[in-house]
């Protein structure tokens, strides 16, 4: 449901768009020529064995390991000469820790999830399990979560798999949002509708990972998908929020976060190569949401508790 999820889906796979025009620093001659010497050198029997565990723990091979130093070599080279960094395969020359290829994206995905963890356990601790959005709000939890842990995992290691399970369910978590924003916007009481547009959400879903995953994996329509799905659920969002401030002060929250999510693309917009081959825009990014996740929690707990308030006095 939330704008900051929205966001995230955009911001993921706006990511993508240096991965389609700026990844040419693999196809410079030096590059190749280094790595045509150095794979020439590969083993496949002998030098995995070289590799130190905690490489092969993550599945890096000589020919990955070639990649990396080629790499390396290109941009040290550009750096000694004053020359501007380039991309590699569409990603930044990041300096792996301990096999891990993005260390601070993987880092903050971690704490992002962390962050809808903690939000659930505050949430789950004042609203009681019989409210009728509970369950609603539990198993959108459950798929942030699930999308911050393969974030985890494809910023730990990028591989065709990794790369379309993180795709795949940051679609999930947005659609997820937008399903969450209905119930809310029109009642969980009126079951018929949220069943109905519940199987159209879960058809869209279906569809979008079927034509990626099996027909063509295609950046640009994955884009336009995922920011069309996003501007309108960041719209309903606003607008509900807009319709109900006079009654529901709380709503400042919802509104504070869509405005800080908006800020912060601009660290997407302005993208740079990696602080100590570290930190760069899209990681800086992830840094940036790590509050917001446990801060939504705190809205979802104010909305229930009204929400709750609402029904008793309509019994009374």
């Amino acid at each position: 449901m939330r704008l900051h999820s929205t966001l995230v889906i955009i911001i993921l796979v706006c990511h993508a768009i240096p991965s389609v025009l700026a990844s040419w620093g693999n196809v410079l001659y030096e590059y190749l020529r280094c790595f045509h010497d150095c794979r020439r050198k590969c083993d496949d029997v002998i030098y995995p064995g070289k590799l130190p565990l905690s490489l092969r723990i993550f599945g890096w091979t000589c020919l990955d390991e070639c990649k990396y130093t080629c790499m390396h070599e290109i941009t040290a080279n550009d750096v000694a000469n004053d020359r501007p960094i380039k991309q590699f395969y569409g990603k930044w020359p990041f300096v792996r820790f301990l096999g891990v290829q993005e260390p601070a994206s993987t880092l903050f995905s971690i704490l992002n999830g962390l962050g809808h963890i903690l939000g659930w356990r505050a949430y789950r601790s004042v609203i009681p399990q019989n409210y009728k959005m509970y369950n609603v709000w539990k198993c959108y939890m459950l798929v942030n979560v699930n999308a911050w842990i393969w974030s985890t995992i494809f910023h730990t290691r990028d591989l065709n798999f990794t790369e379309k399970m993180d795709y795949f369910c940051a679609t999930s978590l947005v659609l997820s949002s937008i399903f969450c924003f209905f119930v809310r916007a029109v009642g969980p009481e009126s079951r018929w509708k949220c069943s109905v547009f519940g199987v159209i959400v879960l058809i869209m879903f279906c569809c979008h990972v079927g034509y990626l995953g099996f027909i063509k994996f295609d950046y640009g329509y994955n884009i336009k998908a995922n920011v069309t799905i996003g501007i309108i659920n960041m719209v309903g969002w606003l607008s509900w929020c807009l319709k109900n401030y006079n009654k529901q002060k709380y709503v400042w929250k919802c509104i504070f976060i869509t405005i800080t999510v908006f800020l912060l693309l601009g660290l997407e917009v302005f993208d740079f190569p990696p602080i100590w081959w570290t930190f760069d825009a899209h990681s800086l990014w992830h840094l940036g949401t790590v509050p917001l996740g446990y801060f939504w929690y705190r809205f979802l707990i104010d909305d229930s508790k009204y929400h709750i308030q609402q029904d008793v006095n309509k019994r009374q």
